[in-house]
């Protein structure tokens, strides 16, 4: 594996050998995957940090950051069937993760995942430069696609190659949108990231990598220095070991804490003729290309008792026993909050009233209220009745609008589903609550807190 300082600038001559480093990935291409990732450092939390919008930072301290030592091992191992490739375009490939395991450690707390045996079945595409991957049949977690999703996806690397004939001791440089797109950013600001030919061994060219990318993960400002080395395999006519070190330093983001960290990745392909779990898979249906892969991810708690979809702009920021927090984020704008809490169950003719609802809501908000702008129930599309009050007011002089959702069925714990949103994003918002709402489903708990009190607390 390399170290941060194992690279020095390549400075030898060109030779008269050259390569011709194209890749050539076909549709039906069959290859093992196995990568071993390994991060060491500071995990960088802010303190206090507020969660309402609109909350007026003149008035604010900044909030320390505290920095917790934490670590990552993980390893994947996966047969991976290539349904198209492209250097420019769309990219898909369907793949059965064999191995998808990592051991968290953050301060003294230790977190293990795995993926469960009913979701090992992933289709992962590369389109406008972003990594999409789901379940493809039904939507993964969050987590999940967390787990899987590492830098060097193999719809990427081979990207790296320049398409043309070089020699021993030329180089190249690497366009944004690939960089980008290899290490999982949402923004890349500025690349200066190269590669050199250093040679060749029994039909392995060997490629050294080096420089910098500054930019955006997950929204939060980053700034990552790079170290690799790679092999081309001129036969198989495709990059089949990458190693990786990466010094990342990231600012605390609005959804996702800051990281100062060292992380080294080892990856290795191995072409096969047979792949024992996705020989009889129905890969006829994933080759629409036009189409891009379902983008929702699943929200599942039985402890609270719910289960939802929601697009990949919508991120977990705390979860409890009984309220579950999110966040939206649109490129690096947070656009609004989300709210979700388990309430007790109520029997058949003891269900709020849209009166009671919007009147126990004008109680909470007092002075913050200007207007009810809506008022409606109905039915959402997985049965159960709701109750939705949109109301336009402001908080520290900041106009917001807050839409609260009552969702219930008879006999069973019900959920208050809040969210908060500064008016001047509400055309960017562009109603992206209504599929929280519309597919969240009360698969039940009990609980002992009354609904007014979860929306005193808004």
């Amino acid at each position: 594996m390399l170290a941060l300082s194992c690279m020095v600038a390549y400075a030898a001559p060109a030779s008269d050998t050259f390569y011709l480093l194209e890749p050539n990935l076909k549709a039906g291409l069959q290859s093992i995957i196995e990568i071993e990732l390994k991060v060491g450092g500071d995990l960088l939390v802010r303190e206090n940090t507020p969660l309402e919008l609109g909350a007026d930072s003149s008035v604010q301290k900044i909030p320390a950051v505290e920095k917790l030592p934490m670590s990552v091992v993980a390893n994947l191992r996966y047969e991976e069937q290539m349904l198209a490739w492209s250097a420019k375009d769309v990219s898909r490939s369907l793949r059965y993760y064999e191995t998808a395991q990592a051991t968290f450690k953050v301060g003294e707390e230790n977190l293990k995942r795995t993926m469960p045996d009913s979701q090992r079945l992933v289709l992962t595409e590369i389109r406008d430069s972003l990594v999409t991957m789901n379940g493809l049949n039904t939507p993964l977690t969050r987590n999940q696609v967390d787990l899987l999703h590492v830098v060097g996806d193999t719809l990427v690397l081979d990207r790296l190659l320049p398409g043309q004939r070089l020699a021993e001791g030329e180089n190249w440089n690497h366009d944004a949108e690939t960089i980008g797109a290899l290490l999982g950013m949402d923004r890349v600001a500025d690349c200066e990231v190269s590669s050199v030919i250093a040679g060749e061994a029994q039909g392995q060219v060997r490629i050294l990598l080096a420089g910098s990318v500054h930019g955006s993960i997950d929204g939060a400002a980053t700034e990552l220095d790079l170290r690799g080395e790679y092999l081309f395999d001129q036969a198989q006519k495709r990059i089949s070991r990458f190693n990786l070190a990466i010094k990342e330093h990231r600012k605390t983001g609005p959804v996702t804490p800051g990281l100062d960290i060292v992380a080294n990745l080892t990856l290795k392909v191995t072409p096969t003729q047979t792949l024992s779990h996705l020989s009889n898979k129905p890969i006829g249906l994933t080759k629409n290309l036009a189409v891009p892969i379902n983008h929702e991810l699943l929200y599942y708690s039985p402890q609270n008792g719910i289960r939802f979809r929601h697009d990949d702009h919508w991120y977990i920021t705390a979860e409890s026993r009984k309220q579950l927090a999110l966040r939206r984020l649109q490129g690096s704008t947070l656009v609004a909050h989300c709210n979700i809490t388990t309430l007790p169950a109520r029997s058949t003719g003891r269900q709020t009233t849209l009166e009671q609802f919007e009147r126990e809501i004008r109680q909470a908000l007092g002075d913050r209220l200007d207007e009810v702008s809506a008022a409606k129930e109905w039915r959402t599309t997985t049965g159960h009745h709701c109750l939705g009050i949109f109301v336009n007011g402001k908080t520290k002089k900041v106009p917001l609008q807050w839409r609260f959702y009552l969702i219930a069925t008879d006999d069973m714990p019900r959920v208050s589903l809040t969210v908060t949103i500064e008016q001047a994003q509400l055309d960017e918002f562009a109603d992206a609550d209504r599929r929280l709402v519309d597919s969240l489903q009360l698969t039940g708990k009990q609980v002992t807190e009354t609904a007014s009190k979860a929306i005193k607390r808004k």
